[in-house]
This record gives structure tokens, C-alpha cells and sequence, in this order.
């Protein structure tokens, strides 16, 4: 079995959907992390993803994306972000540049 990041985001959205289930995020990373975890499933950067789970469920401003690039950060030692998205300002590991 195999999927991609694209696929585990937009399972965060529609869980995180108000018009659907509009779980919160330790909900969803509650339930997303037993799946993502099983052996038989292949997702290139699992460790990142697992990360960033608990990233997003720890900040519930964040979403689920923003949370996935500060753990593909943290596993490259990247510190510095150029972005205009001020929710990266919350992260302590982040340094956040606007272009």
C-alpha cells in the first residue's frame, strides 16, 4: 500500500472540514497517526509526516501543510523560512523572512 504527502494533506482537510466532520487537530492526528505508523504502508518521508502531526496537533493555528514544511525544516536543519504567512512566527524553531 502506498500514498503520498498530497493524500494524508487532504485527508487533514477534510477531517478539519467544518461542513464535514470538523474535527480538531489532535483529533485528526489522533486518528491519522495509527495509519500512517502501519509497516505495510510506504510514504516517502513517513518520519516528516509522523512529525508533523504532532506539530499541527500542538498548534492549533498551524495547518496541516505549514506543519509538514517545518518538519521537512527541522529534518534538514533549515531554520529560516521566506514567507508572508505570519502563523510560522509561533513555531520556535522558525525563523520566518518576508520576501
Amino acid at each position: 500500500m502506498t500514498t503520498s504527502e498530497t493524500v494524508v494533506a487532504e485527508v487533514v482537510y477534510v477531517l478539519s472540514s467544518r461542513s464535514l466532520y470538523n474535527l480538531g487537530h489532535e483529533d485528526i492526528a489522533a486518528r491519522l497517526r495509527p495509519l500512517l505508523a502501519l509497516i505495510g504502508l510506504k510514504l516517502s518521508y513517513k518520519r516528516s509526516c509522523l512529525q508533523a502531526l504532532g506539530i499541527y496537533a500542538g498548534n492549533p493555528h498551524l495547518d496541516f501543510e505549514d506543519a509538514l514544511s517545518v518538519a521537512h525544516m527541522e529534518r534538514q536543519n533549515i531554520e529560516e523560512i521566506i514567507s508572508y504567512d505570519t502563523d510560522f512566527d509561533r513555531i520556535p524553531s522558525v525563523r520566518r523572512v518576508e520576501p
